[in-house]
């Protein structure tokens, strides 16, 4: 059914204000990440990190993009932080600008050519090495001249229609055996005209983006290479659009004349020559695309732009985690040459807002936007341990899994002083109190002397034992007789109650192993005092 622009607008813009669940295909999402995460760069969210932030639940909430590119660009930024501040303030800029209804609104027709899933296929060819080298592919040229020679040949010597006939089993031979090769050779190929198309309809609307200043040279360059491909996707075109009679004589031509094996071979020479173009001409529609995905996201949920200083500490007013609804914010300031020591029950707060803590040091540097109403820092590289599970498959405890996780922060922080924010929840929760109480000890002031570090801990003998150098908050609960509840603030100095033999007896354990767990606790406080 025919609908029109300003019908397809009103659609996209109702989608923008409130973006429907999307099921994310999160391996071709994550595509074109996997393709330069190992270029050189300031910082890669590491795995672990990703998914102690619930980076791909971030990311759902973030996705208000139109196209398949913009997905892959919002993902790789997501994952990619920034120690350019005049980038930020340009990528800021740009979603200030898409908050316009006039500009994003062109901008939103343009990305909707871009959102078939063979789109995701499109980071194989950003490298200039990707698309494989097909045997036959040089040398189809020469046969088909061959061919060609011994059929006019054949009038003066018919002798040579015999040869002619060889040549055309064997071209028939070699197209349906590299049939299949060449379809998929050719898939991240197949969106090269919408790619193109839209960067095209992006650099007419002449939006004042630094980052779409070289588009129109790179559009100029990929434009050879648009009509190659179409002839490419003529098999669906054909099988769809056109009666079958015509069909079959353009596929009994292209197996007799090896058209696809000549155009292939054509298509993946000039994309190896012209794979910069094609990326510059990827990234500009990707960053559109970000900007009017983060724009909605502005638009929907409280957010500040944050300040980056030179001072060593941070300033956190009203900060939120966005994926917990209702989220209590909270205010922290830390002063240079200072970390952070939570302590506090289960349920009471305290991995919510180290969360919160991580993703607005995360989104500060990636996409200029904040949870929070007041965001001061300088540059640092978020790495955690929160969800760390036993590796039993390569026949690790949990103790020795954490134990080279650790390790691997403190190599780190020794390469990048003052550059990183390590998230910490209960170190060395896999073995025994002394050890843990000590091991955690030794390793927080180490790294504590090298960056800022926002580490938890049920045992209460740390404060004391980090101090001054980390500064004590705490997440309490109240406990009554017929209820408990949580006020999720965060709270000045160490935790000075213990709740959590009462909260057996609130959950209904029995009055008999209250009462020995509480006597227990108290000889040992009398012991330990």
């Amino acid at each position: 059914m025919w609908t029109s622009t300003a019908d397809r607008l009103a659609l996209l813009e109702a989608e923008w204000r409130t973006p429907s669940p999307r099921s994310h295909l999160f391996p071709l999402v994550a595509r074109y990440h996997a393709t330069v995460q190992a270029e050189p760069a300031y910082h890669r969210l590491d795995d672990q990190t990703w998914a102690d932030l619930n980076g791909d639940d971030l990311f759902a909430l973030l996705d208000g993009t139109v196209s398949r590119v913009g997905q892959q660009c919002l993902y790789h930024r997501l994952r990619s932080p920034l120690a350019d501040e005049a980038a930020l303030q340009d990528f800021d800029q740009a979603a200030r600008l898409m908050a316009d209804a006039a500009p994003r609104g062109q901008a939103l027709l343009a990305l909707r050519r871009l959102t078939s899933t063979q789109a995701y296929y499109l980071p194989d060819i950003l490298t200039g090495d990707a698309l494989p080298a097909l045997p036959w592919t040089a040398a189809a040229p020469a046969l088909v001249l061959l061919l060609l020679a011994t059929v006019v040949g054949g009038f003066w010597q018919p002798a040579l229609w015999l040869v002619s006939g060889g040549l055309v089993v064997l071209h028939s031979v070699l197209h349906f055996w590299y049939q299949g090769r060449i379809s998929v050779g050719v898939r991240p190929m197949l969106q090269l005209g919408s790619l193109y198309r839209t960067g095209r309809d992006l650099a007419r609307l002449q939006l004042p983006l630094a980052a779409l200043r070289g588009l129109p040279e790179a559009l100029g360059r990929l434009g050879s290479i648009v009509n190659k491909v179409a002839f490419l996707q003529a098999n669906e075109v054909v099988q769809s659009d056109l009666a079958m009679l015509p069909w079959l004589f353009l596929q009994y031509l292209k197996m007799v004349l090896l058209l696809d094996f000549i155009v292939y071979h054509s298509c993946r020479r000039q994309i190896e020559q012209h794979f910069g173009a094609i990326r510059a001409v990827y990234e500009a529609v990707g960053y559109v695309d970000c900007a009017v995905a983060v724009a909605g996201f502005r638009a929907r949920h409280p957010h500040c732009t944050p300040q980056f200083t030179t001072d060593a500490g941070l300033r956190l007013a009203g900060a939120y985690n966005p994926l917990v609804p209702g989220c209590v914010p909270n205010d922290l300031t830390v002063s240079n040459d200072s970390s952070v020591l939570l302590t506090g029950s289960n349920m009471s707060g305290k991995t919510t807002f180290m969360r919160a803590i991580g993703l607005s040091t995360l989104l500060a540097q990636t996409i200029a936007t904040c949870p929070a109403t007041a965001y001061a820092a300088p540059f640092r590289r978020v790495v955690s341990s929160i969800n760390l599970a036993d590796s039993l498959t390569e026949g690790k405890s949990y103790y020795f899994a954490e134990a080279e996780t650790i390790l691997g922060f403190v190599r780190a922080a020794e390469v990048g002083v003052g550059g990183y924010l390590f998230i910490l929840d209960e170190l060395f929760k896999g073995t025994n109190t002394v050890e843990r109480i000590a091991a955690t000890q030794a390793v927080l002031t180490y790294l504590q002397t090298r960056s800022l570090v926002v580490a938890s801990t049920h045992d209460g003998e740390l404060g004391q034992l980090l101090a001054p150098a980390f500064t004590e908050y705490h997440f309490s609960e109240t406990v009554t007789e017929t209820d408990w509840f949580f006020d999720y603030l965060l709270k000045p100095g160490p935790l000075r109650t213990r709740n959590a033999i009462r909260l057996l007896a609130r959950a209904g354990f029995p009055d008999a192993i209250v009462q020995q767990a509480l006597a227990l606790s108290r000889t040992l406080d009398e012991a330990g005092a």
